[in-house]
């Protein structure tokens, strides 16, 4: 089904003995639907013109279809050149002619309305332009319509069969314009907000919907790959590029990266349950830098090695003991055979190095654990301004780049940056 939206201002069924913008369109589009709009004053008309309603729409229309379905809309306008006057109400319009026909093709005529009429219906088409056309149609003389002949109301009859007959052999003078331009600058600033929302998803998305858009292919590739590499967990091409020889540094910065752009797009709660995991990571890395042999694996597991240190096993146990005091349990060397994480680093650094930069960013990954726990294992939701929650998730995500940095020292300030530079590099490609 083709349906024919067409405002219409002071214009005529025809001029100079040839079709109107709206006549020419059902002429060569043969719509089966056309509903025309008319601003009272227009329709009405004053002591200046006479009215739209002097002439025949129905019968105009249907002279050249004559199984048209037509349906007049007309409505008062307070302000009728100002821009925005129109803008709801045609949306409003072409809104309910979607829902009664939702497999129709609407044809929007952005010639013969008013200059502030078929502004609102091209920006209507930029914003919403599925299973819509805009369509220009040209004059007769392919020039402007000064001193042109104008229908007279009183002779439409003759004029229209006049014009019907020199028309019916004429070529088209419709042209479809997809006014590319505007709806791709709307669609590059959304993609900008996107990437500035790290929502890469939602951008290849948007990217992918536009049959031609500049470097499209390329955006598309480079999103693709960099959604992947996030899902997938892989490290990103550049980090293995700028640290080739050291994969545990690798993996750390790009978690590093990730639990960054997850809190600054403010996904909280999945930052919060990321953040212990990403910091026993780089503690183990740590530990095993400065204290070799201090840990010893079992089927990839870490442990605590008991022959490490005499001094450091007794400490350890003094420590967990004084921890057990309401059950007078004593603990033993061979109940220190488990797997150790992130409070067992805590607990080994705080013996060896006292206070130190890394124990007092350690404690604040540790302030939060308590929380961690209740959102991961509880299921519970997640309260910003109690306790002060929010500010010390942002101390746990800070501390972490802090620890990594004492682990890797050779890190570089601007790989931290590394998705705010991708994001710069596919808004130079827009």
């Amino acid at each position: 089904m083709k349906i024919l939206f067409s405002p219409i201002g002071n214009t005529d069924p025809w001029r100079n003995d040839r079709d109107g913008a709206m006549l020419h369109i059902v002429r060569h589009y043969q719509p089966d639907r056309v509903v025309l709009f008319f601003t009272e004053s227009i329709w009405q008309g004053n002591q200046h013109f006479s009215g739209q309603q002097a002439f025949d729409w129905v019968k105009i229309i249907q002279s050249i279809n004559e199984n048209c379905q037509i349906e007049i809309k007309c409505d008062t306008i307070e302000v009728e050149n100002d821009f925005d006057a129109y803008k709801d109400l045609f949306h409003q319009y072409l809104v309910e002619e979607k829902r009664k026909y939702p497999n129709a093709e609407i044809f929007l005529n952005v010639t013969s309305g008013t200059p502030q009429m078929e502004t609102t219906l091209c920006l209507e088409y930029v914003t919403y332009p599925d299973k819509m056309r805009c369509i220009q149609v040209s004059t007769p003389l392919k020039t402007s319509n000064a001193k042109t002949k104008y229908a007279q109301a009183d002779c439409q009859e003759v004029d229209l069969e006049i014009v019907n007959e020199e028309e019916s052999q004429q070529p088209s003078r419709c042209h479809k314009i997809a006014i590319l331009s505007f709806r791709e600058a709307i669609v590059r600033n959304q993609i900008k907000s996107l990437l500035d929302n790290y929502d890469y998803e939602a951008a290849l998305q948007l990217v992918a919907s536009q049959k031609s858009f500049r470097n499209g292919k390329e955006i598309r590739k480079k999103l693709k790959e960099l959604i992947d590499d996030i899902k997938m967990h892989r490290v990103f091409s550049y980090l293995i590029k700028q640290y080739p020889r050291n994969e545990k540094l690798q993996k750390a910065l790009l978690h590093t990266i990730l639990l960054e752009m997850r809190h600054q797009r403010g996904d909280i709660a999945e930052t919060l349950i990321r953040v212990k995991s990403i910091a026993e990571y780089i503690v183990e890395q740590y530990i095993q830098k400065n204290y070799p042999y201090l840990i010893i694996y079992k089927e990839d597991k870490p442990y605590f090695n008991v022959s490490y240190s005499q001094e450091l096993t007794e400490s350890y146990l003094a420590l967990m003991d004084s921890r057990n005091k309401k059950t007078n349990k004593k603990m033993t060397v061979d109940s220190l055979d488990r797997i150790l994480g992130f409070p067992a680093y805590r607990d080994f650094l705080q013996l060896l190095e006292a206070s130190n930069e890394m124990t007092n960013e350690m404690n604040k990954v540790n302030e939060i654990n308590n929380l961690r726990n209740k959102v991961a294992h509880n299921l519970d939701s997640l309260n910003l301004d109690r306790d002060k929650n929010g500010r010390k998730i942002t101390n746990a995500v800070t501390a972490v780049r802090t620890m990594l940095l004492a682990v890797f020292p050779e890190v570089q300030e601007n790989d931290f940056h590394y998705l705010k530079q991708f994001n710069q590099s596919i808004k130079e490609l827009l």
